[in-house]
Order: structure tokens, then sequence, then C-alpha cells
């Protein structure tokens, strides 16, 4: 068996997970039933559940979940931890080395260590205005970014949006540095109504956003989204859907 990584628009847009790619290079026909990230650069989490048969020479992609980021370990080494049956024999545990074409599991250590960091540089709070009168139309919106322990400007360069909320604002907007706080106006729409995107999606208020400390490039970070509004958001997208 071969194992390896990768990160779709999807998996960025939720947060939190990555796909493996397991591929059956052997004889024999392969029943995967549990697959987990192995690194000691994430702290553990439950195995996700798969009844999955590869025959010889089969391969799939698996969305797999990752833990919060051990900012202090190194993310190898690396491997795809696997309850299996292989034809013949009884259920065992495998683990296989995984491979990260473009050093995909490093680049989502270093961003989640880096949103960690943002946190201690600044403060960000979501709030929504009163849902609209039309349930389909854009909901009023606005993210405030509060200054922490970093004194020049900062510059927010893109906000976006989860799988199931689409967020628009004018960008680039910068927090001068004799101003504490920067309020940004934007709208969220409903990116999707699809009843399998909402039932599978694991982390619908996910919201990236890159900002710039000074003369530093942009950083990923996430808004803090309050379980309040959250509550918001869950409410408006089921009054958008109904048809």
């Amino acid at each position: 068996m071969t194992a390896s990584a990768y990160r779709s628009r999807v998996d960025d847009a939720i947060g939190g997970q990555f796909q493996i790619t397991i591929a059956n290079t052997g004889e024999r026909p392969i029943a995967v039933h549990t697959i987990a990230l192995a690194s000691p650069g994430f702290a553990p989490v439950a195995p996700t559940v798969r009844e999955i048969e590869l025959q010889k020479g089969g391969r799939i992609d698996i969305p797999t979940p990752y833990g919060a980021a051990r900012c202090d370990s190194t993310v190898g080494p690396l491997a795809a931890r696997l309850s299996v049956i292989r034809e013949g024999e009884p259920e065992q545990d495998v683990e296989v080395p995984l491979e990260q074409p473009y050093d995909i599991i490093d680049r989502i250590h270093s961003e989640e260590c880096t949103a960690e960091q943002v946190l201690s540089k600044v403060s960000m709070t979501l709030s929504l205005s009163s849902p609209p009168l039309v349930p389909t139309d854009p909901l009023s919106a606005s993210v405030v970014v509060s200054r922490e322990s970093f004194d020049g400007p900062i510059r927010v360069d893109e906000l976006r949006g989860s799988v199931l909320s689409d967020l628009t604002s004018a960008l680039p907007r910068t927090l001068q540095s004799d101003s504490n706080s920067l309020a940004i106006p934007l709208t969220i729409t409903t990116a999707s109504c699809e009843a399998h995107a909402i039932a599978d999606s694991k982390k619908p208020f996910v919201f990236p956003i890159y900002l710039a400390f000074g003369d530093e490039k942009p950083v990923y970070a996430r808004i803090p989204v309050p379980t309040e509004t959250q509550k918001q958001l869950v409410a408006y997208q089921a009054a958008a859907c109904v048809r």
C-alpha cells in the first residue's frame, strides 16, 4: 500500500482536514475500516471510520481530519494509520509512510501555528445585522479587527467564506498605527443549499482571513465565530434555502 496527502479547495474552506490517497499496490484486495494521521506535529484525533474495499491497483481519496498543531514539534515522521483486512487475514492496524507532495502537511502545520500567533497580535469579531426581509437577499455583517500587542499598521488583504457561506467585502483595508480597531463591512450569502453539503460540512464556520503586519507578507488566520453568531448563520441559511 501507498499513501499520499493533498488538500483540495473544499478542505481549505472547511478547515481541519485534508485528503489521504490510499493505493493498493499488492496482489490481494484490501478492506480499509479506519484511517487517521500519525504525526508528532498534530494532536491525535479519533480515526475516521470508512468501509472501503480496494482491489489490486485500486486507489481512493479519503477526507482525514487533523488535531491541534503542536508548534514545538516537527510534522515528521508522517504516516497514515489504518485498520485493514487483507484477504484471508484477520483485521490489523498498520502504518503506511505518508508522502506529502508540495510539503502540504508542513504547510498546514505552519499555517496553524501562524494563526495561533496572529491571535496574540490582534483580536477579531464577526457580527451580523438583522436577517434580511427577503430570506435569499445577502446578510449584512462586519468583522472588527482590534489591536492587541502589535503597534504598526495591520492590513487585511482577504476574507474567505466556508463551504456553506460566501463572504464579500471591499479589500484591502488597513488598521492604521494611530487607531485601535477597524470595522470591515461585508455581506454573507449562502454558498450551497445541497442537502449532502450541509450534512457533510464538519466546519461550516471556518472563515479564513489574511493579514499583513507592517511590511511582512500576509499570513493566514481564522475569524472566531461566537456560538450565538453560528446560530444566526444556521437560521439564515435555513431560511435562504427554503424553496
